[in-house]
């Protein structure tokens, strides 16, 4: 009896080890390849799939939103802020401004002049610390898309955005940064 109690103890033990020794396989230390481009796809493509079950228009995309979405993400991950308006306390429609980019939208007696939705995601869902060094969980571009959407959808504001039906364009942009771990997202309408 007693060498059957410790031969199960050490097939329990061995057991505990190869669990752990296979978690830690399911982290990497090198961080996969973000397509940036693909991965704007990815979300515009998911927000048209929101559209879509509510029985409205998909939203074309439009490379002059893109241009303005992108190149804020990016301001946001240089400059290390999280916000609809810049430190200089600019908006979305500012930046539509910037550049000449005009939206119209006329709501009974009210015009729309577009609007915008903003994310801040992780490159990585977790860590784990061990043996002097970290691996990471890393988000694929899939997954990071599907949480940026996800967010959106759970708030408010946003989901009213990407569901309002007189929207008919957007374009979305993304900006990476490798040494926080952090993904910016940018998606404008008109």
């Amino acid at each position: 009896m007693k060498t059957i109690a410790v031969i199960l103890c050490v097939l329990c033990i061995s057991g505990i080890v190869e669990s752990r020794e296979n978690d830690t396989r399911s982290y990497r230390s090198a961080r996969p390849h973000i397509d940036i481009s693909r991965l704007e796809k990815k979300i515009h493509a998911l927000v048209n799939k929101e559209r879509k079950k509510k029985g409205l228009s998909v939203l074309s995309w439009d490379e002059s939103l893109h241009a303005v979405a992108r190149k804020y993400s990016q301001d946001m991950d240089h400059r290390n802020f999280f916000s609809h308006n810049d430190p200089e306390g600019r908006c979305f429609y500012d930046r539509y401004k910037a550049v000449a980019l005009e939206c119209n939208i006329r709501i009974g007696d009210t015009t729309c002049l577009g609007a915008e939705n903003i994310s801040q995601d992780n490159l990585y869902s977790s860590s784990l610390y061990q043996h002097g060094e970290t691996f990471f969980d890393w988000n694929t571009e899939d997954e990071l898309a599907e949480s940026v959407v996800n967010r959106w959808m759970k708030s408010e504001g946003h989901r009213k955005n990407i569901l309002a039906p007189y929207f008919k364009r957007e374009g979305i942009g993304v900006s990476v940064c490798d040494d926080r771990g952090v993904v910016y997202v940018t998606e404008n309408f008109c």
